[in-house]
């Protein structure tokens, strides 16, 4: 790191995004040094994310508890969450005190950095925001609980690119993550036609993030392993070609590393995966199991360059085929460039990135 950049690692993303700027790359955002009150609200924010997501997944059987119990105070709010999560409302000063709240999670990690490899993939760049080619955002892995993904939810440059994170359909459908989703940044959903929609929808920004690999690649996350649900994910590639869309792959290093994750039985967790349900048994840090462990390498999150697709309205699956083809080289590219770097030289020489 040079010494610009060492004189900005420890400010936020809203600062230090556009100052510690390496010329090598679009965008550099680097955290190194957190005190220990900072640390703890990192850890905060990051636990109120995963309970936010867990809450979710079992939110109906709170609600038909909450009745059967007569328990009317939080029958209330959980009415209130429902009603914010689904009316229409512009964000103010409640919303920008949440996303402030929820960028703390940086902080949590030993490092944390963000790097952009090109500008043509930071999102919003340009004197005129227009003109600049809709991207789809890949991220890779998807993890336990997805803390690369999450980062890049928060971030301000994300924000401001007017990128959508498309989540799961069961997860956005759940008025707890979708009130919190709103609040923090633009979320939408990763069912086929809402990403069509998104796509169609020529009145606003319409940049969209999305973790291909879904639950099945969360059910694959491995502490010593680097694996990607990727070979049979086809449907974004298609989406892309026929709505004229640049695909960016993007890849979390260290991801994989924040929770320990039961490993085996493939096919039955991957037939829950495909249920809607997320099959994982993690374990995360000694002192709190929900929260992410705090590796000493940390979390790299490096943003690729994009792939250039042409505009097919029609894509054989041919044509499918060999743009798929071409994006998982791309993911491949990326993984190879970059994991020396994290991993150091004599560990990189063994670590392979798994395409499943």
């Amino acid at each position: 790191m040079s010494n610009e950049d060492s004189s900005n690692k420890n400010k936020s993303p809203d600062t230090a995004a556009s100052s510690s700027t390496p010329s090598s790359f679009g965008q550099y955002w680097s955290n190194e040094k957190s005190t220990p009150f900072q640390t703890v609200t990192g850890g905060v924010a990051l636990c109120v994310f995963i309970m936010t997501w867990l809450a979710s997944i079992g939110f109906p059987v709170l609600c038909y508890v909450s009745i059967m119990n007569g328990q009317y105070v939080l029958i209330s709010v959980l009415l209130v969450a429902i009603l914010a999560a689904y009316l229409p409302w512009e964000k103010g000063y409640i919303s920008g005190l949440i996303t402030a709240f929820a960028r703390n999670n940086t902080k949590y990690y030993e490092k944390c950095s963000v790097i952009y490899q090109s500008k043509e993939s930071v999102p919003g760049t340009g004197n005129n925001k227009e003109e600049q080619r809709p991207m789809l955002y890949a991220v890779h892995p998807h993890g336990a609980f997805s803390m690369g993904w999450s980062l890049l939810y928060c971030s301000k440059t994300m924000n401001d690119g007017g990128v959508r994170f498309c989540f799961s359909p069961v997860l956005y459908a759940s008025p707890l993550f979708r009130l919190w989703g709103r609040l923090v940044g633009t979320p939408g959903s990763a069912s086929k036609a809402s990403m069509i929609g998104y796509m169609k929808d020529k009145d606003r920004p319409n940049h969209l993030a999305l973790p291909p690999g879904g639950f099945e690649e969360a059910t694959l996350t491995c502490e010593e392993k680097n694996r990607v649900y990727i070979k049979k994910r086809m449907g974004f590639v298609k989406l892309a070609l026929q709505h004229g869309y640049n695909v960016v792959p993007v890849y979390s290093f260290g991801e994989n590393q924040t929770f320990w994750n039961l490993q085996g039985m493939w096919k039955f967790r991957h037939w829950l995966n495909g249920l809607g349900l997320p099959a994982i048994l993690v374990y995360g840090s000694w002192f709190a199991p929900l929260l992410p462990k705090r590796h000493p390498r940390g979390l790299k999150v490096v943003v690729g360059e994009p792939l250039v697709l042409p505009t097919i309205p029609n894509p054989t699956r041919e044509d499918v085929k060999a743009w798929h083809d071409k994006y998982m080289a791309s993911l491949v590219k990326l993984f190879e460039e970059h994991k020396e770097e994290y991993y150091g030289p004599e560990i990189a020489k063994t670590t392979k990135l798994e395409l499943w």
